[in-house]
């Protein structure tokens, strides 16, 4: 004899459309799609229909809001911060189900929970087959850019998911995560913006080459460089045993009168000292840590300097300074 509990885990939640429903869904647009879209569309919003009505049921506090931006493949709905992603079909008779890949991997298009529905619209209704998180699909096994998943993936019991939304934060279910997204947002946080040099605004640690250097170390630079371009240093620590000496990045812009871009010229000078350390080294590199141009110090070299180079506003490229076993880098966006 089954308690109640378990005869409701053998009869799937069914729930029956209304008139007012089909009407609904027959107001989406779905442009010109090709027949076979246009009735995936249609039964993906059939379903979304019918998941609302029983969420409304079940979860009224919670907001909820539908996007059907993508219809023609999935039908999305957040219910309280939870995304749901939806896949109807008009029968499981295979108990197979082809999950289109990006929709779990992609972070723009990952949901937190992924439903199945059956839609049977002569009958009227909709049957919620299974709901199952995100997070718990990503291991099964995917070919021809579609997860194949069997119903045994989801979860028929659907007060689980209502636990889920009623009591977990959604950040308790990881997404994917845009790791180049990142790693940029990071870059440009963390680079020193060079255009603001441009209305006399320095990243903190730059300063301008009259308050870092003595004015006998400016002008023996200046007879070496007398343009009127925008210059800034930073003293670099590289920890360097060699009596303690630090080294100064000089970086000198200059507008180009040919176009948007930026002259820029990277040189490395030694601090209250008549010369650099020898052997050390000063690099060019692009965002990607690519190695553009190197230059090395000699015995007695007064400075150093890269190769100018343009760029355009929004680049970014680092400049390494190396020596004695120690590296420092240094991010910049033109």
């Amino acid at each position: 004899m089954f308690t109640q509990s378990e005869f409701r885990l053998l009869i799937p939640e069914e729930i029956t459309l209304s008139e007012l429903d089909y009407a609904l869904v027959q107001t989406w647009p779905d442009g010109n799609l090709p027949e076979a879209d246009q009735w995936q569309a249609y039964l993906n919003g059939l379903g979304l229909v019918a998941f609302e009505n029983w969420l409304g049921d079940r979860l009224p506090e919670k907001r909820r809001q539908r996007d059907l931006s993508h219809l023609p493949q999935v039908a999305y709905v957040t219910v309280g911060g939870f995304k749901v992603c939806l896949l109807a079909q008009s029968d499981y008779l295979d108990e197979q189900v082809f999950w289109p890949q990006d929709y779990l991997e992609q972070p723009e298009l990952a949901a937190h929970f992924y439903g199945i529905v059956e839609v049977d619209e002569e009958a009227e209704t909709v049957i919620l087959r299974g709901i199952s998180r995100g997070d718990r699909l990503q291991t099964a096994p995917k070919r021809d850019g579609h997860y194949r998943l069997s119903l045994d993936h989801f979860d028929a019991e659907l007060n689980h998911f209502l636990a889920d939304c009623r009591y977990l934060s959604p950040a308790a279910i990881p997404l994917p995560v845009n790791v180049f997204a990142e790693l940029k947002a990071q870059v440009t946080e963390t680079a020193t913006k060079l255009g603001n040099w441009f209305d006399g605004l320095l990243d903190q640690g730059w300063q301008a080459l009259d308050q870092l250097m003595m004015p006998e170390a400016q002008l023996a630079f200046a007879t070496r460089n007398l343009s009127e371009d925008i210059q800034a240093g930073k003293l670099l620590d590289l920890g360097l045993s060699l009596g303690n000496e630090q080294v100064v990045l000089l970086v000198t812009l200059a507008p180009s009168d040919e176009d948007d871009k930026v002259r820029i010229q990277a040189r490395l000078l030694p601090f209250e000292a008549e010369y650099l350390p020898a052997d050390l080294s000063i690099s060019l590199k692009s965002k990607s840590g690519k190695v553009l141009q190197t230059i090395t110090s000699r015995q007695q070299d007064s400075y150093i300097q890269l190769k100018p180079f343009k760029g355009v506003p929004g680049k970014v490229f680092q400049v390494e300074v190396s020596g004695d076993g120690c590296t420092v880098n240094e991010t910049f966006e033109i």
